[in-house]
């Protein structure tokens, strides 16, 4: 009786360790599978096929809703298309699920600063220098903000801390030099254009031959 007892307790465990080892191969092909569909969506985006990476993240959405890489990736997609409303949604949903997060935080502001809600646009720009105080276009955007709302001390201080973290941040020249064309400061104003040109920045040409001649 004893030993047909633990025979039976043997079989069991040889069958639970079986379903185990299933249950991982299985988990294992999945996971596989998984990284290949969003693998194969970065590729994509790389590629500028926007609307094919969109289809292929979210392909893989309805099965990991919250992964947070996936949602933000889309959300720039959808960004690259110009549908801005759903990039919003992309990146609020990566919010909601992190709300530390750097990269969702500074397109939150990208979006509000398109839409000239500059004080909204400071509070995500806010939120990345509270995260991590090295992010060079944070302050930049912040100076923007600034400089559209009139704010010129504020503007300037906030390109000079971009300049500060990124010595090759060229837009940040850029607009610190338009900053100063404002202010009648020419020399520093053509001093920063000249970098920023040099940097390769757009406009930065057409801007040195308009104020620097």
């Amino acid at each position: 009786m004893k030993s047909v007892l633990l025979r039976s307790i043997f079989e069991f465990e040889i069958k639970m360790k079986k379903n185990i080892y299933l249950l991982i191969v299985m988990m294992a092909v999945l996971w596989s599978c998984g990284d290949d569909v969003t693998r194969e969506a970065d590729q994509l985006f790389n590629g500028g096929q926007y609307q094919a990476a969109i289809d292929s993240y979210t392909e893989y959405l309805t099965t990991k809703p919250k992964d947070i890489k996936s949602l933000y990736n889309r959300g720039r997609a959808f960004e690259e298309l110009g549908q801005l409303e759903n990039a919003r949604k992309d990146f609020t949903r990566v919010l909601d699920l992190d709300s530390d997060n750097v990269s969702a935080n500074m397109s939150m502001g990208k979006y509000w600063y398109g839409k000239k809600s500059y004080q909204r646009a400071i509070n995500f720009f806010d939120k990345v220098i509270q995260v991590d105080g090295r992010v060079s276009d944070a302050y930049m955007f912040k100076g923007r903000c600034y400089h559209q709302m009139g704010e010129f001390e504020d503007a300037m201080n906030g390109y000079n801390q971009a300049i500060d973290f990124d010595k090759k941040n060229a837009e940040a020249f850029l607009f610190r030099g338009a900053l100063r064309v404002a202010l009648n400061q020419k020399r520093k104003a053509c001093a920063d254009l000249t970098r920023a040109n040099a940097l390769g920045a757009a406009d930065a040409g057409a801007a040195l031959s308009k104020h620097c001649k």
